[in-house]
């Protein structure tokens, strides 16, 4: 399982062309809802925020979307009118959301469940936040990702 912890670390992947490589390799690639908020909602001007979009929805069951509680509650605080107090609240689901909801995600997932977690992260203090997971996982920024589904992608026959 392959989780990445922002619409950056998405994009990054979209810029390399590993999104594919991503599902090609056997990897079934989950998107929490504020990652994918972060890649192709409040950001769509961002480059490739359509191509990560249009690659998930196309993706079938390669790609699992998931709702988690600090998802659940952005959404429920767009919603509220609009006040300096729910903004801030907003804009501080923002910054680093998308890891909070991985980890809302991750540490819902049983032994057994899943063989391992790769996360997907250029934030050292990632692990930190996964550390209450009861299944393996491990913490890779996005350079070793592309390069780890660089290696495992299927080779074309010559």
């Amino acid at each position: 399982m392959l989780i990445p912890t922002s619409g950056g670390v998405l994009r990054q992947l979209a810029a390399a062309g590993a999104l594919d490589a991503a599902t090609g390799a056997g990897w079934q690639v989950v998107i929490a809802d504020l990652v994918e908020r972060e890649a192709c909602g409040w950001e769509r001007g961002q480059p490739q925020a359509q191509e990560v979009l249009s690659w998930i929805e196309s993706a079938g069951g390669a790609v699992q979307r998931v709702e988690t509680a600090p998802g659940v509650a952005y959404g429920a605080l767009l919603k509220r009118e609009e006040t300096p107090a729910a903004v801030a609240t907003l804009e501080r689901l923002r910054r680093g959301g998308g890891a909070r909801a991985v980890r809302d995600f991750v540490e819902g997932l049983e032994p057994g469940e899943v063989g391992s977690v790769l996360v997907v992260d250029d934030d050292p203090g990632v692990a930190t936040l996964m550390s209450a997971a009861r299944v393996p996982v491990q913490c890779l920024p996005a350079a070793q990702a592309l390069q780890l589904l660089a290696e495992q992608a299927p080779r074309s026959p010559r």
